[in-house]
């Protein structure tokens, strides 16, 4: 799965090493699958940054809605 992430940081600190998650359905709405991932990256206070095809890994072939939140990140 590669995906495209925006990361608002509303701030007044800049935040660094973003945990993404995504949760992945299966048609009958069971979740199927989860991957976790880090951007090593810094968002600065207040800013906005954009990580283009970032690669998500592998997930499970019955897999058809997913969607994806940041879980933590660090200051």
């Amino acid at each position: 799965m590669k995906a495209d992430f925006t990361v608002t940081n509303n701030n007044a600190f800049a935040i660094k090493d973003i945990e993404i998650t995504c949760t992945h359905s299966a048609n009958s709405g069971t979740v199927i699958d989860r991957n976790n991932r880090t951007i090593y990256e810094i968002v600065k206070a207040n800013g906005k940054r954009k990580f283009a095809d970032f690669d998500m890994g592998f997930i499970h072939s019955q897999a058809t809605p997913s969607s994806c939140q940041v879980t933590s990140v660090k200051m």
